[in-house]
């Protein structure tokens, strides 16, 4: 009995050490909640996820953290969370990997809301999205994609896309303001048609 004891010791701390991973289903529950504007139940539902889940690199690991900064952000807007504590939140995942909402890439001359749109700032192509509630009037974040690969935009535009990346920094709107509450800046940024 003791020498089973023995063996079972190791391959109990070992599957601890991994950790669970997001699932589709994980994924998928968070969606309706969301859909809801019920901000404070995504953010609780998906920093339990979070905080079950440190070590998965997965997508659906890397949407539930965008999830978890879009719900926080949201919870600024109806006054459950203020600016400081939604930046307290959303400074933990700096160099985190974050995988956003799909959305149709647009022409940078069109005017669109949760679409993205390549732009050409300081002679610098990058990607922008401008997130907002369902009504259209507050944004809750603007999410810019710095890519490290060439983008070809004619590749893209017409079609759903989901962008992703590093987590690079977060800016919290400095008058406290209900208008925009964020800016997400990301690096070794990504673009996918879907």
């Amino acid at each position: 009995m003791k020498i089973i004891l023995m063996l079972l010791f190791p391959l109990i701390f070992s599957t601890d050490s991994y950790g669970q991973v997001i699932s589709y289903n994980d994924f998928k529950s968070v969606i309706p909640i969301l859909q809801k504007e019920d901000f404070k139940g995504a953010f609780d539902r998906t920093s339990k996820l979070q905080s079950t889940t440190q070590n998965d690199s997965s997508d659906l690991h890397g949407i539930i953290t965008y999830m978890n900064l879009f719900s926080s952000a949201g919870m600024v807007t109806h006054d459950q969370m203020t600016h400081a504590d939604y930046f307290k939140n959303a400074k933990k995942y700096i160099g985190h990997r974050l995988v956003m909402s799909s959305h149709p890439c647009i022409y940078s001359s069109a005017t669109g809301y949760n679409s993205l749109q390549f732009v050409t700032i300081d002679g610098e192509l990058i990607g922008k999205t401008i997130a907002t509630n369902n009504a259209k009037t507050t944004i809750i974040c603007f999410e810019y994609f710095t890519y490290t690969d060439q983008i070809n935009p004619s590749e893209f535009i017409g079609k759903n896309v989901r962008c992703g990346g590093t987590l690079n920094s977060v800016e919290v709107n400095p008058t406290n303001s209900k208008v925009w509450i964020s800016r997400l800046y990301i690096g070794n940024a990504f673009v996918r048609a879907l």
